[in-house]
């Protein structure tokens, strides 16, 4: 018996320490002989790694204002598992509908992928702004906070801590900024641009972990640090460039066009200061657009016919060449030439007779500018000046998308509309501003820039036209506010010179006969000039009545630049429009007394008549009450509007049925609408321009009124004879 155990101890002894060899020789094998091997899998499964991400670089204005920075922001995710645990899922998806807008089927579907850990929301749930937390809190309860993340233990919500790119301005100067997408792409303006720049290097940190995510003791840590990215600064300032939004908002509101631009420069150095496309955008929600055309820079993408503001490269290189005689005279209405089907026209078929050429200028003759550029300059002078004014190429703005300008003629004909702007003259709203700077500054292009650099930095510049001539154009622009087509841009205590531009839009083979694109560009103080402003308004609803042209974009002028000088410190002179300087040789010796002074009427509804009529008189305006009523109903124009002296304001007294209809005689067709809507009258219109001639029925409780309108040269028609109240011009080009 104790034979056979000591037999079993044996052999069990035997098999142990067999066992144990194996042991020792695969441990051998494994930490000595395969030692790299196992190694280099075993730091494979314990590596981990993170992305320490680079901050991205500010974007500031001229001033050091932030128009783009990084701020915080959460990401949504969703533990499946856990709402379907809860019993939440119903509740999660209707709370976050509200919240986040993304559709709830969408969010259902989220919901039921139980068999993921974690779902994350996108393109709603990501980069939320930091403010979303209280309505989180409203809608989910209370939190739990676990440092980069928070959980919402009721409702199987997370959010994740992270940073995205906020733009504290929203829409103002959206287009220069650009913006950041969701998934963290650049995609467009500076943000693009300069994204390289601004984004800099991430950097990364390596560590070793066990399966249960503790730290291995010993464990290599190795560290790359991240770069951040640098900043731009831009020579955009944010408040001139809020004067500017504020007016082309305006613009948008009252006439509805396709889209608007708007550009305001420092002559001197060739900065913007303030740019702007209509519509726009608000970056930090660029998705909310209802349009997707509003995310385009219309102000250097859009191309287009420039029309009568294009006449500054005609009249400069017919000064430079010495072709300009002020005091010579031509007859104006219409002139045949070779190779065109008909003869060119004015504005007013008629003509003015035999003028002047300054008061072909003043009139915005394209009679007078075809003799010039056609007979007196010639094509190959007229194209070398539209080469040197930068119209042959594009700026080379540090945006992106620039339209490509076109510069082609070669006919007489072509010849003819080129020199004022029409036929194969195609340029954007930039090139336009940076060739009126150009005369500003005395005579120099330069190469323009919205990235601010220091003043020893090299960019194009060079000499288009004498100083002497710069000169001249200016002054007799300047003649062109007080005598002429730019009357409405007549700022009280600056001198102001610029021109006025109504082109008409391409259809078809030809041209629209019912819609145009009206622009203004002109800088103050004329003798110093501190900044240029152009206004392109296209295709404005003016229901067929080019009259209204000067109502479009040179009130947003005149708003735009007076805040601006206001803002520079830039006081104003008295009696600037007696003491403005003309041009030595200028023809007729005008109105130097330059346009009657504006008023802005109030608010004048629920006022007692007497009361709202005496406060209109006090603004030298023209008060017409309509009914009997003692209370003032309805006004027009609305509060804010800015007329000049001695127009009139509508007060609404009784009700609609009650009211005759006023004499309409002698205003534009807008305003005459405007009035007949507002008394429920319907219109018939025949004719274009001014209402000359009214035409009342009223059959059967049915208000209608024809109205004949005839062309003229005048916005503002006499109403006082006695007193000679002339209002301003405003004349199609």
């Amino acid at each position: 018996m104790n034979q056979r155990i000591r037999l079993r101890v044996i052999v069990l002894g035997m098999l142990m320490v067999c066992v144990f060899i194996v042991l020792i020789i695969r441990t051998f094998w494994i930490q000595v002989v395969n030692y790299n091997f196992y190694m280099e899998s075993n730091l494979r499964t314990w590596a981990r790694s993170e992305v320490l991400q680079a901050k991205r670089g500010t974007i500031y204005d001229r001033n050091h204002k932030p128009l783009a920075l990084e701020a915080s922001a959460y990401n949504l995710v969703l533990f499946p598992k856990e709402i379907a645990e809860l019993n939440q899922g119903d509740k999660v998806a209707s709370g976050l509908h509200d919240l986040i807008g993304k559709p709830r089927s969408e969010l259902e579907d989220l919901i039921k992928r139980t068999k993921q850990q974690q779902v994350e929301v996108h393109t709603q749930g990501w980069n939320m702004d930091y403010t979303q937390l209280d309505r989180f809190k409203e809608h989910f309860g209370e939190y739990n906070d676990f440092g980069e993340w928070l959980h919402f233990p009721d409702y199987g919500v997370g959010l994740l801590k992270a940073t995205k790119r906020y733009y504290p301005y929203n829409e103002l100067a959206a287009h220069v900024v650009g913006y950041i997408n969701k998934e963290g792409e650049a995609i467009s303006g500076t943000e693009a641009k300069y994204d390289a720049l601004l984004q800099g290097q991430d950097g990364k940190v390596e560590f070793l972990k066990d399966n249960r995510g503790n730290p291995i003791p010993s464990g290599k840590e190795t560290i790359r640090y991240p770069t951040d990215g640098e900043s731009v600064t831009l020579t955009i300032d944010i408040e001139i460039q809020r004067f500017l939004n504020d007016a082309m908002k305006q613009v948008m509101a009252e006439w509805r066009p396709h889209k608007a631009m708007g550009v305001v420069m420092d002559p001197n150095t060739m900065e913007v200061l303030a740019m702007t496309s209509m519509p726009d955008f608000n970056p930090n929600s660029y998705w909310k657009i209802p349009d997707i055309g509003a995310l385009t820079n219309h102000t250097i993408h859009f191309g287009y016919e420039p029309g009568s503001t294009f006449k500054l490269v005609t009249l400069a290189a017919a000064i430079e060449e010495g072709v300009f005689r002020a005091e010579d005279h031509f007859k104006s209405g219409h002139i045949t030439v070779s190779g065109s089907r008909s003869p060119i026209h004015d504005v007013k078929t008629e003509g003015w007779g035999y003028i002047s050429y300054q008061e072909g200028l003043e009139k915005s003759s394209n009679v007078a500018f075809i003799k010039l550029g056609l007979e007196q300059l010639g094509a190959d002078k007229l194209k070398d000046y539209i080469t040197r004014f930068g119209f042959a190429k594009q700026t080379g703005i540090e945006l992106g998308s620039e339209s490509k300008p076109i510069i082609a003629f070669e006919r007489p004909s072509e010849i003819a509309t080129a020199t004022f702007g029409q036929g194969g003259i195609i340029v954007n709203s930039l090139q336009l501003a940076t060739s009126y700077a150009a005369i500003a500054n005395g005579g120099t292009w330069k190469q323009p820039s919205i990235i601010h650099t220091p003043a020893s930095s090299p960019r194009g510049e060079r000499r288009i036209v004498s100083a002497a001539t710069a000169k001249e154009v200016t002054e007799r622009l300047e003649k062109v506010i007080l005598n002429g087509t730019g009357k409405p841009a007549y700022i009280d205590g600056y001198r102001v010179a610029g021109k006025t531009g109504t082109a008409q839009i391409p259809e078809g083979r030809g041209y629209s006969k019912t819609t145009w694109l009206i622009s203004f560009v002109g800088y103050a103080p004329a003798d110093n000039p501190k900044a240029v402003v152009a206004i392109v308004v296209d295709q404005p609803q003016m229901n067929g009545d080019y009259t209204l042209g000067g109502r479009v974009a040179m009130p947003a002028f005149r708003d735009t630049m007076l805040r601006t000088m206001q803002y520079m410190g830039v006081k104003p002179e008295k009696n600037v429009a007696d003491t403005s300087r003309t041009a030595d040789s200028a023809g007729g010796a005008g109105n130097q007394s330059g346009p009657k002074p504006q008023a802005t009427t109030g608010n004048y509804i629920a006022q007692e008549v007497k009361a709202a009529v005496a406060s209109i008189k006090q603004e030298s305006l023209d008060a017409v009450v309509l009914g009997n009523g003692s209370k003032v109903l309805e006004q027009y124009p609305s509060e804010g509007t800015k007329l000049f002296t001695e127009e009139a304001v509508y007060l609404v007294t009784d009700k609609r049925e009650r009211i005759k209809l006023p004499s309409l005689s002698g205003l534009p067709l807008r305003d005459a609408l405007a009035i007949c809507q507002l008394l429920e009258w319907k219109v018939d219109i025949e004719g274009e321009g001014y209402v000359v001639k009214q035409e009342e029925q009223n059959q059967d409780g049915n208000r209608r009124v024809k109205l004949f309108l005839a062309s003229g040269h005048s916005i503002y028609k006499q109403r006082n004879a006695d007193q000679g109240a002339a209002k301003t011009a405003d004349v199609k080009e």
